[in-house]
């Protein structure tokens, strides 16, 4: 009887300890399955001095030439089509930002699927 009574609560024990590691692991994975902090969609970028012609969501347009990430501080540009709501661009300067994207829910079919905003223009030379 005792023999029974000792296996009973040793099992009682380990369906204990695998219950705490199931709220464990549970608590991670709410954890880590929650969106990424809006610092993770902040970023650097460069912008040209000048505006090139270019065909975008819109049909032909002017696009900036930006660097960002690895590209910055090099001679490579890219073709950047969309607004950067709050930034007043000026021919004749060469910026470098803060930026911040925001995906889009829904957009329009024609209309891009994130949106850019600045947070902060660090220089205009």
């Amino acid at each position: 009887m005792q023999l029974i009574q000792k296996n009973k609560g040793h099992l009682e024990n380990k369906t204990t300890n695998m219950k705490q590691h199931l709220y464990l692991i549970i608590l991670l994975l709410f954890c880590f399955s929650c969106e990424k902090e809006d610092s993770d969609n902040e970023f650097i970028i460069k912008i040209k001095d000048s505006k090139v012609n270019c065909s975008g969501y819109e049909g032909q347009t002017e696009c900036y030439l930006v660097q960002r990430g690895n590209l910055i501080g090099t001679q490579q540009w890219e073709y950047f089509y969309e607004q950067i709501e709050g930034f007043n661009y000026q021919s004749g300067f060469i910026y470098t930002l803060k930026v911040k994207s925001v995906k889009v829910e829904n957009p329009p079919m024609d209309a891009p699927w994130i949106k850019y905003f600045l947070i902060k223009e660090l220089s205009k030379e």
